[in-house]
């Protein structure tokens, strides 16, 4: 085998590496280096990327369970009756903020509120919003706010214009308004020579039926007299004409004869606070009054006023005749199957393609492959009846808000033609119409509904009824707006209250 030849080259350049080499070491020796930035270390590791997401995660979760905040407000009570911070502040029984702070004002006359209102509710802080503490409260007439006897006190609002500016600073009310709605009725001023027990808070009644209040009373400017300031409810405002009549009533008459001894009492409410009555006699000025007119109260009623009483009607507009709508729906409970009648009310339109009847949701056959409907039966309340049976649901058009639309083939049935109907935008002054029998003939019978009562709830639409208002006998009714006499919509009873369904259709 041939071996490499040395040349003197070759040894000169191993000499000069052997030299330039760093002396051996038994042990490894560790090579610093300088540290790396930020920016490097992120990209040189992936982990660090998703610390810093979950960081970012983590502070988004925080954020969106924080407590949504809308603007505060500060209330001056003359006394603070047990109010203490994380108590609620409600309007038609729902929570719309919280009481923050309760303290002394500078000068210790006053309790100082500070209120912190939800999103939503910022339109409670404007001009003419009142707020009063409730309390538990006993009277002969009156016994209110017993929830807060045992549990925690609350703050009662009613609120102003909301077009009104807003405002930070309110004085709170001593008691509950007597009317929560006063400004939105029509305002009369009664006066008369004496109070004779007259109060705030005092019914005014038509025929027995309440359809006003008293607001204030107090002497008149000359202090000659007693003004009495009344709202009518707006439902009644068609009640009051130029020349209607007004007089106290005590709720107490006692009449002594030969014949014996004859008591007439009132209500208690009206035998303790007093109360006004009103009637509009036939012959007169029949013309409509605004607010702020004045009207003499007398002391008792004149024989002439209640013979002439007139008739008031209380809309000028027809009214649609309904029908009733009465079936068997099954049910089952606890896998027992039940069978009950039911009775709604609907109407019947008709339409280009025939007649439809509108009403509330009817129940589906037990055996319907294809979602018939169940049969039924549409009545007159005169007596006249009709069986509508395998009526497909596919051919029916049903709302989202609740009403259904089927299609029916009847004769000689009370119908409304489509230009009684309109879509409404809001919710509005309206009546649940449902017709009923007299003797041989129909008769309507109403139930009003204030706009003050209607609030929008849910996704479907449909507006939320407050008051506490039975409506069950009106199922299914039509709801008629007072402004013009147009069907708006259908009133339901759910399991959470009576509601009315809006119209989204223009029958026309």
């Amino acid at each position: 085998m041939n071996q490499p030849q040395e040349t003197p080259e070759t040894d000169s350049a191993v000499a000069t590496a052997e030299e330039n080499s760093p002396p051996q070491s038994e042990f490894p020796v560790a090579e610093v280096k300088d540290a790396a930035s930020a920016p490097a270390v992120l990209r040189l590791s992936k982990m660090w990327w998703l610390t810093l997401l979950c960081l970012l995660l983590a502070i988004g979760l925080v954020w969106n369970s924080l407590p949504e905040r809308g603007p505060e407000i500060t209330i001056q009570f003359p006394e603070g009756h047990g109010l203490k911070p994380k108590d609620a502040v409600r309007y038609r029984g729902i929570e719309v903020g919280t009481v923050s702070t309760v303290t002394l004002d500078e000068t210790l006359s006053a309790v100082e509120v500070l209120v912190t209102l939800k999103p939503g509710a910022e339109l409670l802080n404007r001009e003419g919003t009142r707020f009063w503490i409730v309390r538990p409260r006993f009277s002969l007439t009156e016994i209110s706010g017993l929830e807060t006897a045992v549990g925690a006190k609350y703050i009662g609002v009613s609120p102003g214009d909301p077009t009104a500016q807003p405002r930070k600073n309110f004085e709170g009310l001593t008691a509950p308004p007597p009317d929560e709605f006063a400004e939105s009725g029509l305002k009369l001023i009664l006066r008369s020579d004496d109070r004779r027990g007259l109060s705030v808070g005092s019914p005014v009644t038509w025929r027995g039926v309440d359809v006003g209040q008293v607001l204030t009373v107090n002497l008149s400017a000359d202090a000659r007299h007693v003004d009495v300031t009344v709202r009518m409810h707006r439902r009644y405002h068609r009640l009051v004409r130029r020349s209607s009549k007004f007089w106290i009533t005590s709720g107490f008459d006692v009449d002594v004869s030969l014949s014996g001894v004859k008591l007439n009492a009132q209500s208690l409410g009206t035998m303790i606070r007093g109360g006004i009555s009103l009637i509009t006699p036939t012959e007169g000025n029949d013309a409509p009054i605004g607010s702020g007119h004045v009207f003499p109260l007398a002391m008792e009623p004149e024989d002439e006023w209640l013979e002439a009483a007139s008739t008031v009607p209380l809309i000028d507009f027809h009214l649609p005749e309904t029908v009733l709508v009465q079936g068997i729906r099954r049910t089952s409970v606890f896998g027992i199957p039940r069978s009950r009648p039911y009775t709604q009310v609907g109407m019947l339109i008709i339409e280009s393609t025939g007649t439809t009847l509108l009403t509330a949701e009817l129940p589906l056959a037990d055996d319907a492959e294809d979602s018939t409907l169940a049969e039924f039966q549409i009545q007159t309340p005169t007596g006249e009846s009709a069986t509508i049976s395998n009526v497909s649901l596919a051919d029916c058009q049903r709302d989202e808000a609740g009403s259904l639309r089927v299609p029916v083939e009847v004769a000689g049935f009370p119908t409304a033609a489509p230009n009684l109907f309109r879509v409404p935008t809001e919710p509005e002054e309206c009546i649940a119409v449902r017709t009923a029998a007299s003797e041989d003939r129909s008769m309507p019978v109403i139930q009003s509904i204030d706009w003050e009562q209607l609030s929008p709830a849910g996704q479907t639409g449909v507006w939320a009824i407050t008051g506490g208002t039975d409506f069950s006998a009106s199922h299914g009714a039509p709801v008629v707006a007072t402004a013009d006499g147009k069907i708006i919509g259908v009133l339901l009873n759910g399991r959470s209250g009576p509601v009315v369904a809006p119209l989204t259709k223009d029958e026309r």
